[in-house]
């Protein structure tokens, strides 16, 4: 049995598989994560593989809740230069936030050496691989985060009003905001996908599947992570 984890900026993942078998999907917190190995009968066989993009004190409070479930194969994944052939464009490989890696890693797992991978989270990050390696990123706003950026730094544009997403013209300021939010994003994107036309692109987070119904194409991936973690723990 193997434990894998993905610690994002405001939820935490896990998953329990059995060899290639995904038994078990959950999110929650550190408390819900304790009482669900609270449940398992002996974890002292078990590996845990942790994808943590919080803080070290986050890490080791982690740490500390496998070990106490009797669990002491605790493994944290990092980004290096290299892995299973894949080349990290960054000159301190290891300042590469983990989960970009590790998605990258999910589409070399998958057999593709040409990808792009779009998170549209909090902020929107897309990692591009071509021939096997990683040649770069972006980073933007995600749209919840502009939207709430232009009313936390403007004195007129107020609203609780909430907005279907849309790239049309609004005719409320809940809707003008939203959709130059939306738009930003999408076209963002598919700019970056025209750029890279024989690339496969996979679209995952909170905002992915609005945009794919936005026309962005891509295959809409809700794991990609676990993925990675799976293809870097076993080795490749």
């Amino acid at each position: 049995m193997n434990i894998l984890v993905d610690v994002g900026n405001t939820s935490i993942k896990w998953q329990f598989r059995e060899g290639v078998k995904v038994v078990r999907t959950e999110v929650g917190d550190l408390n819900a994560l304790a009482a669900r190995l609270a449940l398992r009968d002996d974890l002292s066989t078990t590996t845990a593989a942790v994808s943590c993009v919080r803080d070290e004190a986050f890490a080791r409070e982690l740490q500390t809740l496998f070990t106490a479930a009797g669990c002491t194969s605790v493994r944290f994944a990092s980004s290096v230069a290299e892995f299973a052939g894949l080349k990290n464009a960054y000159s301190v490989p290891d300042t590469l936030v983990v989960d970009r890696w590790l998605a990258l890693l999910a589409t070399r797992a998958r057999g593709h050496t040409t990808s792009l991978v779009i998170d549209a989270g909090t902020a929107c990050t897309i990692d591009v691989m071509s021939q096997g390696s990683h040649v770069g990123g972006y980073i933007l706003p995600g749209v919840c985060l502009a939207r709430e950026s232009l009313i936390a730094n403007t004195d007129k544009i107020r609203f609780d009003d909430t907005v279907q997403a849309s790239l049309m013209p609004g005719t409320t300021t809940a809707a003008c905001v939203s959709s130059g939010a939306w738009l930003m994003t999408y076209g963002a994107v598919n700019e970056i996908i025209r750029r890279f036309p024989e690339a496969a692109v996979f679209l995952t987070g909170g905002s992915a599947k609005e945009l794919i119904a936005l026309g962005v194409e891509g295959e809409w991936v809700t794991d990609l992570v676990f993925e990675g973690l799976d293809f870097w723990l076993n080795g490749a």
